[in-house]
């Protein structure tokens, strides 16, 4: 099988754009997680909430503060944490919000 120039010069940028990558994004696989302290209050309650996108052109779900507190009913809220995964930086890529607090009775 013969390659062409052109096939040639796309397979070179594809290689180039996952090989040269900042490191410490992780070309192949990242996974994050972004600790964060909010609020005063005591519960245990975690509520998650997550988005995904694919090759940075199509993007679903939400993970916003709103979703998070309406999946776990929290009141009041303790602290929020986001966890990115990532495969080939690109392809697919998870952010997810984790809301953790109390639930009012």
């Amino acid at each position: 099988m013969k390659l062409n120039s052109a096939m040639i010069r796309f397979i070179i940028l594809f290689c180039s754009l996952i090989l040269l990558q900042n490191c410490r994004l992780g070309s192949l696989y990242r996974e994050d997680n972004y600790p964060g302290k909010l609020g005063k209050a005591e519960g245990t309650v975690e509520g998650k909430a997550c988005a995904f996108s694919y090759l940075y052109l199509f993007s679903t779900g939400d993970a916003s503060i709103e979703e998070a507190k309406r999946i776990s009913k929290i009141t009041k809220i303790r602290s929020i944490d986001i966890q990115v995964h990532s495969i080939l930086t690109f392809v697919v890529i998870r952010h997810c919000l984790i809301m953790t607090g109390e639930v009012s009775s």
